[in-house]
């Protein structure tokens, strides 16, 4: 199954966000920490977009577990716009 133009577009911008994010200014150990986690979270989740749009596999496995990051770390991007990417990488799991 491809994905839709306007699903591509939408995974596109949302990549784009999440591979740029800003570095928080102070806010000591523990902002560093948290924001460390945001952008592992991100990340995980930028691959799996860029998997699905460059016509690679997705396992549902691999959704989940990004998934189960950015729920303990939260992201840097809406979370209306991450939680609907993930439903829709999992549309596109096997």
């Amino acid at each position: 199954m491809s994905v839709r133009p306007d699903d591509a577009r939408r995974l596109g911008g949302l990549y784009e966000t999440l591979r740029a994010p800003a570095v928080p200014a102070g806010g000591g150990a523990g902002a560093m920490a948290a924001w460390m986690a945001r952008v592992e979270a991100d990340g995980a989740l930028a691959g799996l977009i860029s998997r699905l749009l460059n016509g690679g596999d997705l396992l549902s496995t691999d959704v989940e577990a990004a998934r189960a990051l950015t729920a303990s770390a939260g992201t840097s991007a809406a979370p209306a716009q991450v939680a609907a990417a993930y439903e829709l990488l999992l549309a596109h799991a096997a």
